[in-house]
């Protein structure tokens, strides 16, 4: 059965004209900085339905189709031309009028930019799907691409995601599982990328933990001048416990945005270089399965095929390269942690000092015994986390090691 009859028999879909190529196929091709094509493999060419001569020198917006939105193309070019690799669901147009749907893996060469398609199959594309056709309804009333950029973005944060990069970690992780291509020598190395994960994403619950038990407690200094107010001469001394209170708060609510900063926080930086690091040996597997499916095409260019391969090892170097970053930003928590859990102690000095003039006011209906238990709970918990958060980065640190 030659590639075409298998596109044809997986399903070009003639109600609509879509065609479905089959799964464990994987379309690529290469452009220059400015989108011009430069490279199309035997399999892209077949799907679309051009041929090598029509693709190479013809800007990539030839297999561009108009339902998927503008703000897409907005934030994928916005990335590359940031530096960072990208993955997107993306309609293209076939030569005959039809169109296949692809998830887009787009990583940066030493000349411009090498894609890599395969065919999405998980949830994740049928939710986003839905999300496309509201923003085309809403770039068919006049939106900029620019805006429909920031409206896709905010779509994507009510599903959980920060930004397109992280959205696009995830689903290439979705789609990756679908298929059972992992080489044995890189089982162990997806097995700890899945840890490490894991293991950031606790923390990151624990910290946001964290900061829910400050908002919780941030106006108990507020109320304790009010209660020393009210209290006149009596209260004095709650008046001063309140400002000691405050300003310890704040500077420990300082050190948790080292940990949590969504620009340079260390959580921040985990989450990015393990979501990077897995992406890019995902990366490199597809382009090595799409290697070995082009050795046995004659038509495939003697440099395409170096292209693939030599970009395939960039990305493993890429991939170890990240994670030995994790282990080395997981190395500052601890320190943290521990500075933190320090300032916790005095918080709790401060504490006590509310029981004892709790104590001498007991005869006086303040409201303090309220607050006391209230930072009581707070600062417990807080120190459980910290605890805990102390513990998987040491976990980390141990993985990281096994590197």
């Amino acid at each position: 059965m030659n590639a075409m009859t298998k596109i044809a028999s997986s399903g070009a879909d003639t109600a609509s004209n879509e065609v479905r190529f089959p799964i464990e196929q994987i379309l690529t091709s290469a452009t220059d900085q400015r989108g011009v094509i430069g490279f199309a493999s035997p399999r892209f060419c077949e799907v679309s339905g051009f041929t090598s001569d029509e693709l190479l020198g013809a800007p990539h917006k030839l297999v561009r189709h108009p339902d998927t939105p503008k703000g897409v193309f907005y934030l994928l070019w916005d990335h590359l031309k940031a530096g960072k690799p990208v993955c997107a669901y993306v309609k293209n147009k076939t030569k005959s009028g039809g169109y296949y749907w692809v998830l887009a893996v787009i990583t940066h060469t030493e000349n411009g930019y090498l894609s890599a398609r395969i065919r999405p199959g998980s949830e994740l594309f049928e939710a986003t799907k839905a999300v496309y056709a509201d923003l085309l309804k809403e770039e068919a009333s006049g939106m900029t691409p620019e805006h429909s950029a920031t409206l896709l973005t905010e779509r994507l944060q009510e599903m959980g995601y920060d930004d397109i990069k992280s959205y696009g970690y995830s689903i290439l992780n979705e789609e990756f599982k679908l298929r059972n291509i992992v080489d044995a020598e890189h089982v162990t190395s997806f097995a700890l990328m899945d840890d490490l994960a894991g293991l950031v994403c606790d923390m990151q619950n624990l910290v946001n933990s964290i900061e829910q038990g400050f908002a919780r407690v941030r106006g108990e200094p507020v109320n304790l001048r009010i209660l020393a107010g009210r209290l006149e001469g009596a209260g004095a001394a709650l008046g001063t416990i309140s400002q000691n209170y405050d300003a310890m708060a704040k500077e420990m609510h300082g050190l948790v945005g080292r940990l949590h900063d969504p620009e340079s926080g260390a959580l921040r930086q985990m989450s990015d270089a393990v979501g990077h690091g897995r992406a890019a040996l995902q990366m490199a597997q597809l382009l090595k399965q799409a290697r070995s499916d082009a050795t046995i095409d004659a038509s495939m260019a003697a440099e395409g095929l170096r292209l693939l391969e030599d970009h395939n090892e960039r990305l493993q170097q890429l991939s170890r390269t990240r994670l030995i970053e994790i282990a080395s930003v997981g190395k500052s928590i601890p320190d943290i942690c521990r500075s933190l859990r320090r300032r916790i102690n005095g918080l709790d000095v401060v504490k006590l000092l509310c029981k004892v003039e709790s104590g001498r006011m007991r005869d006086v209906d303040s409201g303090l015994d309220g607050i006391i238990a209230r930072l009581e709970n707070f600062h417990d918990n807080t120190d459980r986390h910290l605890a805990e958060l102390s513990a998987k980065s040491s976990q980390i640190t141990q993985k990281g090691a096994s590197l």
